[in-house]
C-alpha cells in the first residue's frame, strides 16, 4: 500500500493533506488535533501518565497500579495506559486522551508545558490530575520543611517549590497520600479542597503473595527485627541520626550487644551503626520489582518504624506498615505525642516518639509472647483486607479509577 495521503482510509483527503504539510510544534497543536477529532472516530480511553519519578514512590504510585489497571481494563477499551518519563504532545494520543496523570512534576521548566496542557483541555475535553505523596516545601514557614537528614531536601529549591505550587493550581484533580497532605495543601495554597482526593498507598497481592504465617507455639527468645529504611531517614555526611535520634538507637545497640535480637538493616549501613556492622545483617539498596522478594526471605519477627516529629514524618504514608502486613512481621510503630498525625496511627502495636529504652523492651517481652503475637499478626492481616489495601481490592481499584473517570 502506498504511504501517500491518497491510501488512507478517510472521506477528508484534503484534511489530511493540510495537517501533513502544517508545521506541528509541542505548543502550537490545536488546528492540528481539532482537524484529526474530525476525520476520526475517537474512542478516549487514554490515561496518559507522566512519570516523573523513577525512584520506589514513583512505582508505588504511579507504575504499578497504572500497569495493574491496564491488565483488567484495557481489553474491553475502558482504560488503555500510556507511560511516559517525558511530556506527550503527540496529537492522535491526546484526541483520545480521557485524563492526563501528572506524578509530582516539579522542575521550573515544565510548567509552560503544563500551561499548554491547561489551554489544550477546553477543546480535548481531558481530565488534569495530579499526584503527590510527599512533603516537598521548604522553608515556606518555621519548622515545615523537609528534615534535615533527608538528602533529597538539597533538591527542593524555591523555584522548584513555586513550579510545584503552579502546576497543582492547573489541576481538576489532586490526588495525595494523607489525609494532613490534603488539608496542607489547601490551607498553604489556597487550593479548593474539592480538588483533593486521598487515594492511599496500597501493596500488589501478586507481589506479595496471599500465603500467612503460622502462628508461634513457643515464647520467641532472639527475635528477628528489620528496620527497612532508605537513607533518607539518616543523614551519613552531616553525621544525623533522623529517624533514629530517639530511645530506639540505644535500645538498638544494647540489645545487638548484648546477642538479645537479630537485627536487619535494609537500605545500607548508617554511619552509626558501623562499629557493629560485623554484629548485624545489613542489606544494601533493592529495586522496587525485587523489594518484596528480598523482604520476604528475611523472614521478620518483627518490623520497626522509628520517627521523629516533623512534617515530612506528619505526611508520610504507612506503606511500610502495609509491607509488614504482608509478609507477616509484627510491626512497631511510632506515634507523635504532640498529637500530630503519624502514618502508624492505624498500627495494631506502637510506641510514642518519647518512648524510653525501658518503654521498648516491655513492650516486647509481651509481644514475643505467642498469645500477644500470634493476635497482633491476625489483626494485621484482617486489616490488609478490611482497609482494602491490597492493590487488587475493589475499593482500591475504584478508588484509583473515580480520579480519571
Amino acid at each position: 500500500m502506498s504511504n501517500t495521503p491518497d491510501a488512507l482510509p478517510t472521506s477528508d483527503l484534503s484534511t489530511f493533506r493540510e495537517m501533513l504539510n502544517t508545521p506541528n510544534t509541542p505548543f502550537d497543536m490545536s488546528r492540528l488535533i481539532q482537524k484529526t477529532t474530525a476525520v476520526m472516530n475517537i474512542v478516549k480511553n487514554f490515561v496518559l501518565s507522566i512519570r516523573s519519578d523513577s525512584s520506589g514512590c514513583g512505582h508505588i504510585r504511579n507504575v504499578f497500579p497504572l500497569s495493574y489497571l491496564n491488565a483488567v481494563y484495557s481489553k474491553q477499551n475502558v482504560f488503555d495506559v500510556i507511560q511516559s518519563p517525558v511530556l506527550l504532545f503527540q496529537h492522535e494520543v491526546l484526541a483520545r486522551t480521557k485524563a492526563i496523570f501528572f506524578q509530582r512534576t516539579m522542575d521550573p521548566g515544565l510548567v509552560p508545558a503544563v500551561a499548554e496542557y491547561k489551554r489544550l483541555q477546553s477543546q480535548l475535553k481531558f481530565k488534569m490530575v495530579y499526584d503527590i505523596d510527599d512533603f516537598i516545601w521548604n522553608g515556606l514557614d518555621e519548622g515545615e520543611s523537609i528534615p534535615e537528614y533527608n538528602f533529597g531536601r538539597e533538591s527542593i529549591t524555591p523555584a522548584v517549590v513555586q513550579a510545584n505550587i503552579e502546576t497543582m493550581k492547573m489541576m481538576d484533580v489532586i490526588c495525595v497520600s494523607t489525609k494532613f497532605l490534603g488539608e496542607y495543601i489547601v490551607e498553604k495554597f489556597g487550593i479548593s479542597k474539592d480538588k483533593i482526593k486521598v487515594i492511599h498507598n496500597s501493596i500488589p497481592q501478586y507481589f506479595w503473595g496471599t500465603g500467612k504465617k503460622k502462628p508461634i507455639k513457643a515464647a520467641l527468645t532472639k527475635p528477628k527485627i528489620v528496620w527497612t529504611a532508605s537513607p533518607t531517614h539518616w543523614h551519613d555526611a552531616k553525621r544525623l541520626k533522623g529517624d533514629l535520634d530517639n530511645a530506639w538507637y540505644e535500645w538498638i545497640r544494647s540489645n545487638v550487644l548484648s546477642g538479645k535480637i537479630d537485627f536487619i538493616q535494609m537500605g545500607g549501613l548508617p554511619w552509626f551503626f558501623e562499629d557493629i556492622a560485623d554484629k548485624i545483617t545489613v542489606v544494601p539498596w533493592v529495586n522496587s520489582y525485587q523489594y518484596h522478594t528480598v523482604v520476604k526471605s528475611l523472614k521478620a519477627d518483627f518490623s520497626i518504624g522509628p520517627l521523629v516529629p516533623n512534617y515530612f514524618n506528619y505526611s508520610k504514608s504507612c506503606i511500610k506498615y502495609q509491607e509488614a502486613c504482608a509478609s507477616g512481621s509484627v510491626f512497631i510503630g511510632t506515634t507523635f505525642a504532640n498529637g500530630k498525625d503519624s502514618p502508624y496511627d492505624v498500627c495494631k502495636a506502637s510506641l510514642s516518639n518519647t518512648a524510653t529504652v525501658a518503654d521498648i523492651d516491655a513492650l516486647f517481652e509481651t509481644l514475643k509472647q505467642p498469645e500477644s503475637y500470634n493476635k497482633v499478626v491476625a489483626a494485621q492481616y484482617a486489616q490488609m483486607e478490611s482497609e482494602g489495601w491490597w492493590q487488587e481490592s475493589k475499593e482500591y481499584v475504584n478508588l484509583l479509577m473515580s480520579a480519571f473517570n
